[in-house]
């Protein structure tokens, strides 16, 4: 711990120097190596120009220290919401790799889970895995602007408890009490709260004197006997090894290990300073672990002639067998013991001598039981290969079949096969005799019933069921029944309900509109909007409008024989005739820019891309009309699509649809820089300024920029772009106004809830209107060759409509004069 306090302090000092003092070729301190993980806070409150000072701070100590696989390992550790291992202990050997990889950080910008991140570099940053090492300090550094979202205090002590010295860095919002949690004592040396991001590298100038002294041991006499230790400002005397220090701090005494009973021989010890060594009794010799004594082995000589083992004993051996065995009187050889001899074995039919015991066996044809002792006929039916149907009988070495009470044994000597009782000849029944086990029954041909004296046979009635569902008539037949119709009805094709006959269906019943069936008869009926003319046939309009699918968005006006479509005051007609718009002849290039971070929540994500649509389907959108464009930002800027990428506002609703929420931070600023310089390019498809198209930007966002806006801003506008912007719930009233083209009131609106940002768009569609009004209206050269295609199709069309009310005029005269002649 001292010596991670000292190089610690070091790295502090050799900082703090190099940000007040000009920089000299080598550092004023060095330590030996040292595990040092830098501990990062990387949550939204800190802005992009303080993570940079953080990241400066980390790079100038790096510089000043002496890096290497040997000497100083270095790690980096940025936390938020989440934990990012950057570059790990082992990951770099050198100051340049590791510079470049701290340049390369993007802040997570979530929150601040630090008990996590002391977590994580306890099990993970300082695990071997990782490249800590063994016997050398673990420094961590943890630097915060905040108070930590969980618990500290906790994991903060398991990992000081693990031997990782914990420096505590806090900056501005920073809590005092957390950072007290987390250091190691003491806290004056641990502990650092400074008022800005620019100041953090203060924090190391209390220990640039205290640690960069003089040497005591080498510049004063110290009167050590053996060995002087240098500490910060002091000195200690030590001793070699095998001696110990003496009270007056200075002096050294052998140490006698084997008076003091610590030298665990087997049987003697003999001294030496600080050491010893064993020595053995006679008879014995002392073992490869030099400390245990072992007896001779005269067995071990090869000498000993026994058939089994050699057992040796002090100045000798003797022979012994292996257990189930007895020795012989020649003292050397071994016979096995007979077990069936001792007659209780209590086998029913054979002993069997083995090794250390015995075992019982059966005569053939016979299988030992359980108990090991007595025995049993096989059951051969038991192994379940007799192939008998019915039943097996086991004998012995062997077995037969038998047959079921009412059967009889096939040839094969193993089936059975129920005796037919119908082959008699005495079964009397009228159609067929069906045999059973022990006897025989009647049964009757398909369609037919059984009478009650089990023999005879009746047809069945299946119209007496009452389950027919004939609507009028049913008819029994063999094996069923139909239905039949009363007379002035047809069957139907599900052959039970009856339909009344249709005289209009035959065809000759001249009706304009709608023939009527009715009983032996037929009368013409119109439609809603018609009356019947003397003729009981033709059919006269009465209010076309009321009568046609008109398809009129506003209203429909009907005119004798026809009707026409019009518009409320302040719309126009469109190309269809039918709807209405405010946004027509004219075109705009029309870039909106979402806010895609993790505030807005993917179920009002959904809802801004259904806004996205509710402005599009108020455009005229087309290669020559308007335009449309998306980039969605976050944390980072993606173009969802280009201006000259779609060209129906189908296309552009579908995609819009299909986009994906990106979560993370709102870089509002970034998203500008990103619109004015790449999405109104004419590589992206805006088109040239010369064409005079108005330039429409719109920023959609819920909450504060995590960068500044106003530049990017200014310059839009300067650019020509006209901006609205759009706020909800969080959304900052200021940078909204300042993102706004003027009239504010025009240009800019807010609500707090999602839901109600469909009536944002509804308000918005009017201005957004009214500035493409200012766009160029496309011409067409009626003398085009697409023009006179045009022109002729609708010539065309208008013939075709004017010959179908001639045909309809013509055929209606026919009907008048064949009235006039009947009635003549």
């Amino acid at each position: 711990m001292t010596r991670a306090l000292v190089y610690v302090g070091v790295l502090i000092a050799i900082m703090a120097v190099t940000e007040a003092r000009p920089k000299s070729a080598e550092p004023k301190c060095k330590s030996g190596p040292v595990d040092l993980v830098f501990i990062i806070d990387g949550s939204r409150s800190v802005r992009a120009h303080e993570f940079e000072t953080m990241r400066k701070f980390m790079i100038d100590i790096i510089h000043e220290l002496d890096i290497g696989l040997e000497a100083t390992r270095v790690g980096v550790v940025q936390y938020s919401s989440q934990v990012q291992n950057v570059f790990s202990l082992k990951a770099f050997s050198k100051s340049a790799q590791m510079v470049k990889a701290i340049n390369e950080i993007i802040p997570l910008a979530q929150g601040t889970m630090t008990g996590l991140a002391i977590r994580y570099a306890m099990n993970v940053a300082f695990s071997a895995e990782e490249g800590a090492r063994p016997n050398v300090p673990h420094v961590a550094v943890i630097v915060t602007d905040g108070r930590p979202q969980d618990r500290v205090a906790e994991v903060a002590a398991a990992a000081r408890e693990s031997g990782i010295e914990i420096y505590a860095v806090g900056v501005a919002r920073a809590d005092m009490t957390s950072l007290r949690a987390m250091a190691s004592p003491p806290f004056e040396d641990h502990v650092f709260l400074v008022e800005r991001f620019d100041l953090i590298h203060q924090f190391g100038l209390q220990f640039q004197d205290k640690l960069c002294g003089m040497d005591l041991c080498l510049e004063s006499d110290h009167g050590c006997e053996h060995i002087c230790e240098s500490s910060p400002g002091s000195y200690h005397c030590l001793c070699l090894p095998g001696y110990t220090l003496n009270e007056d701090g200075k002096t050294c005494t052998p140490i006698d290990l084997c008076a003091e009973g610590k030298h665990d021989c087997d049987q003697i010890c003999i001294a030496s300073p600080g050491s010893f060594s064993c020595d053995c009794n006679t008879g014995y010799m002392l073992n490869d672990d030099k400390r245990t004594c072992t007896m001779i082995d005269y067995c071990s000589f090869g000498n000993d002639s026994c058939e089994h083992q050699c057992v040796s004993v002090l100045n000798g051996f003797n022979c012994r067998c292996n257990e189930g065995y007895s020795l012989n009187d020649d003292l050397k050889t071994c016979t096995m013991i007979d077990y069936c001899s001792f007659g209780n074995d209590s086998c029913e039919h054979e002993c069997v001598s083995v090794l250390q015991s015995f075992y019982c066996r059966c005569h053939e044809g016979y299988t030992l039981n359980e108990d090991e002792t007595t025995c049993t006929m096989i059951d051969y039916c038991s192994f379940g290969n007799d192939s008998c149907e019915h039943q097996c009988v086991s004998v012995l070495k062997g077995f037969h079949c038998i047959c079921n009470d009412g059967y009889t044994l096939n040839d094969d000597k193993k089936t059975c096969t129920m005796i037919d009782y119908c082959s008699f000849g005495n079964d009397s029944c009228e159609h067929e005799c069906v045999s059973v086990l022990k006897g025989f029954h009647c049964i009757c041909n398909d369609g037919y019933s059984l009478n009650d004296e089990k023999k005879t046979c009746t047809m069945i009635d299946y119209c007496s069921f009452g389950n027919d569902s004939c609507e009028h008539e049913c008819v029994s037949v063999l094996k069923g029944f139909h239905c039949r119709c009363k007379d002035g009805y047809t069957l139907n094709d599900d052959k039970k309900t009856c339909t009344m006959i249709d005289y209009c269906s035959f065809g000759n019943h001249s009706c304009d509109h709608h023939c009527v069936s009715v009983l032996n008869g037929f009368y013409c009926h119109c439609n809603d909007g018609y009356t019947l003319q003397e003729d009981g046939k033709t059919c006269q309009s009465d209010n076309l409008c009321n009568t046609v699918e008109h398809g009129c968005e506003h209203q429909c006006v009907s005119t004798p024989g026809s009707y026409h479509c019009i518009c409320p005051e302040g719309h126009v007609l469109q190309d269809d005739g039918k709807s209405c718009g405010t946004c027509r002849s004219s075109n705009i290039d029309l870039v909106l820019l979402i806010d895609g971070s993790k505030s807005v929540r993917p179920q009002n994500f959904e809802l801004v891309k259904q806004f996205v649509n509710q402005v599009v389907d108020q455009l005229d959108v087309s290669p020559k009309g308007t335009r449309v464009g998306l980039v969605q930002y976050s944390s980072r800027v993606r173009t969802e699509f280009p201006l000259s990428m779609y060209q129906t506002k189908e296309e552009i609703k579908k995609a819009v649809m299909n986009v994906d929420y990106m979560e993370k931070g709102t870089m509002t600023g970034l998203a500008l820089k990103h619109m004015v310089e790449n999405s109104f390019s004419e590589a992206d498809g805006a088109r040239p300024a010369e064409k005079n198209i108005p330039r429409v930007g719109l920023v959609f966002t819920d909450g504060r920029s995590q960068d500044d806006i106003q530049e990017w801003a200014k310059k839009a506008k300067e650019a020509g772009i006209t901006m609205y912007a759009v706020g909800v719930g969080k959304a900052v009233e200021d940078e909204l106004r300042e993102i706004a083209s003027e009239p504010m009131e025009k240009h800019f609106f807010y609500t707090a809830d999602f839901t109600a940002i469909s009536q944002i768009a509804e308000n918005l569609k009017l201005n957004v209107c009214a500035a493409e009004s200012q766009g160029e209206i496309e011409v067409k050269d009626p003398c085009a060759c697409e023009s006179l295609v045009e022109f002729q199709q609708v010539m065309m069309s208008t013939l075709d409509q004017l010959n179908q009310k001639l045909s309809a005029m013509t055929k209606r005269l026919e009907v008048l004069e064949s009235q006039l002649l009947t009635r003549k």
